[in-house]
């Protein structure tokens, strides 16, 4: 089967755009994909730093903390 010049013309006129369209969508994603790694990375050391920063956990077992006395009484 052969095709006529015509259509090969007309391929040529329509495949170029859309591989560029395509290919520049995919770049985009691709960038994207790269961004949400590093973010994610990032979120991992930064909770991981400063976790060490966080107060000890409150003892359970621990007697309760009485008000203070009013200067009045």
């Amino acid at each position: 089967m052969r095709y006529r010049l015509r259509t090969l013309l007309i391929l040529l006129a329509i495949l170029p755009p859309l591989l560029w369209i395509g290919w520049t969508k995919y770049e985009a994603w691709r960038a994207e994909q790269t961004r949400r790694k590093a973010a994610e990375a990032l979120s991992i050391y930064w909770v991981d730093d400063f976790t060490s920063f966080m107060p000890a956990p409150l003892q359970v077992d621990a007697p309760p903390v009485k008000a203070p006395a009013k200067a009045g009484e």
